[in-house]
């Protein structure tokens, strides 16, 4: 009876025209799918986020990752390279200490949040089957690439949250024209925006799905009202970009590309992103964005950016995290789709996906907490890493004591031409961030150290030799930084060669060069607009 009264207000609200027309699920007989199996799904989620959190107070920052904390140091509604959300999240946590586990925690949240909404999100396209939510969470969890976005402090973590918050209140919204939901689906896509500039792709992939004929009436419903909430959360980061000429878009759209056409390029993007993101999955959420049943929403929200990345990437590299907000709608999608699997797909499917994610996560988080043990291993393999790998970040700590007690030692400020080097170097031993050069987004810490300024010594701090002795195809030397420090310096002079080693892996070496008597207009010298041009 209760089933009857249902299916009768179902039909009901077809006819008002309240019920979304895209493909839906109905509730499978076997909806219950054993509470055993759906309770070991959560366990699996609970457990990679305990990982994710493990890891992050045991792994040193990252220079992009310190780099954001200096931008949650001097919050503000824009920064040259990104929307202001990831600083945002960073200073939320800023009372936990200066310590890698408390810049990163917020991030593993946002994981959490992402990994709830999409779950609820595929729950309610499948019609409350619970099976089509544990799935999509089980591959939000497992999938490796989604453990650097939720396990790392940049802006992918809030922009995922915020993605798929906004599919699931869009859903709710579709169903329950409730005004509750639509304003909250404004916020959701709002922060979306204020977190990664390709959340455009999420308002154009909602405003379209809205546009159709059978669809227009959400618009008198609420959308109108989502798409106004959304603008005005996004329009402080507008107003920021307006007065810094443009810096955001001009970098978004502008600085970041460089032309360069290559007709397999995308043949090898799909091949690296099929093995970051584990093949069964990368795989089943493309088969599942292409069949007829898939939720129009989420094909919406998926499939034109996907498009859009396939042809830049003829012309230019594309990193493989760029399409993390389609992989999370197409992820929602893969689930609603294995409830409609019959027994034995299922079993190939998981065998496919989740098998080798389980395998290779604790391998990730073995790496993690024992980095030594991990190159052994690596090591055993007869490979070998040049200039220390990703066993670098290892080197930041002592090498920030080591500056930080030469520049006091020489009444000297420390300079950089890294974003990232200077700011670990900040975190870990609170030297002044001075950057230097010509690099882009080196420009948002040219804010925090002025043109103005006329230190009298300075020390610049660099990865590779300012003036080999022996010249190499792979060791030229940095000419270009050579001449500015002779131009903006009375003398220039080598400082010593800091190494360090950590765990057997080969030393990493940096060296610094000291600038005496600096010109009174030596830091503008010593910053310019691009390489190769003059000042």
């Amino acid at each position: 009876m209760v089933w009857l009264n249902r299916m009768s207000r179902t039909v009901v609200q077809a006819r008002a025209g309240r019920i979304d027309p895209s493909p839906r699920l109905s509730r499978s007989a076997d909806v219950p799918w054993g509470g055993r199996a759906v309770v070991t799904v959560w366990a699996i989620v609970a457990a990679v986020t305990l990982m994710r959190a493990i890891s992050d107070f045991k792994l040193p920052l990252t220079g992009d990752e310190a780099y954001y904390w200096e931008w949650s140091r001097h919050l503000a509604f824009g920064y040259v390279d990104h929307p202001p959300a990831v600083a945002w999240t960073i200073r939320a946590f800023a009372w936990l200490g200066t310590v890698p586990g408390a810049v990163r925690i917020g991030f593993v949240l946002c994981g959490v949040v992402a990994t709830l909404a999409a779950a609820a999100a595929a729950t309610r396209l499948a019609d409350g089957d619970r099976r089509a939510g544990a799935v999509t969470a089980i591959a939000f969890a497992l999938t490796p690439l989604f453990s650097m976005a939720f396990g790392s402090a940049t802006p992918d973590g809030p922009y995922l949250a915020f993605w798929t918050l906004s599919i699931w209140l869009g859903l709710r919204a579709i169903d329950e024209r409730r005004p509750i939901d639509f304003i909250g689906l404004g916020i959701a896509v709002g922060l979306a925006l204020l977190s990664r500039m390709f959340a455009f792709a999420l308002v154009f992939g909602i405003a379209m799905y809205a546009l159709a004929p059978s669809r227009r009436e959400l618009w008198r419903a609420g959308f109108g009202w989502s798409f106004a909430i959304a603008a005005a959360i996004f329009a402080p980061f507008v107003w920021w970009n307006a007065t810094h000429d443009w810096l955001t878009f001009d970098f978004t759209f502008v600085g970041r590309h460089v032309s360069q056409f290559k007709l397999l390029r995308p043949l090898s993007l799909y091949a690296v992103q099929a093995a970051a993101y584990s093949p069964g999955f990368f795989i089943g959420a493309f088969v599942v964005a292409f069949t007829p049943r898939a939720n129009a929403l989420l094909k919406w929200t998926a499939l034109p950016l996907i498009g859009l990345l396939t042809v830049l990437a003829l012309f230019e590299p594309v990193e493989i995290h760029w399409i993390f907000g389609p992989y999370a709608s197409l992820c929602i999608g893969l689930g609603c789709a294995y409830v409609r699997l019959s027994r034995r797909a299922r079993i190939i499917w998981a065998s496919a996906s989740v098998v080798p994610a389980l395998l290779l996560l604790p391998l990730v988080f073995y790496a993690a907490v024992a980095p030594g043990a991990a190159y052994e291993l690596f090591r055993n393999t007869g490979s070998t890493l040049r200039n220390t790998g990703p066993f670098e970040i290892f080197t930041y700590w002592p090498l920030a004591q080591d500056v930080r007690h030469l520049a006091d030692a020489n009444d000297a400020v420390v300079m950089t031409d890294g974003y990232g080097l200077s700011a670990v170097v900040d975190f870990y031993a609170g030297v002044t961030p001075i950057v230097i050069g010509y690099d882009w987004q080196g420009r948002e810490s040219r804010n925090w150290y002025a043109d103005t300024e006329h230190p009298k010594r300075a020390i610049f701090l660099d990865k590779e030799e300012l003036d080999p002795l022996h010249p190499t195809a792979d060791n030229r030397g940095r000419p270009d930084f050579k001449a500015r420090l002779s131009a903006a310096c009375g003398s220039v002079r080598a400082g010593p060669v800091l190494e360090y080693s950590y765990a057997g892996v080969p030393p990493r070496k940096y060296y610094t060069t000291f600038c005496e008597n600096i010109v009174p207009d030596g830091m503008k010298i010593l910053r310019w607009e691009r390489e190769g041009t003059p000042h």
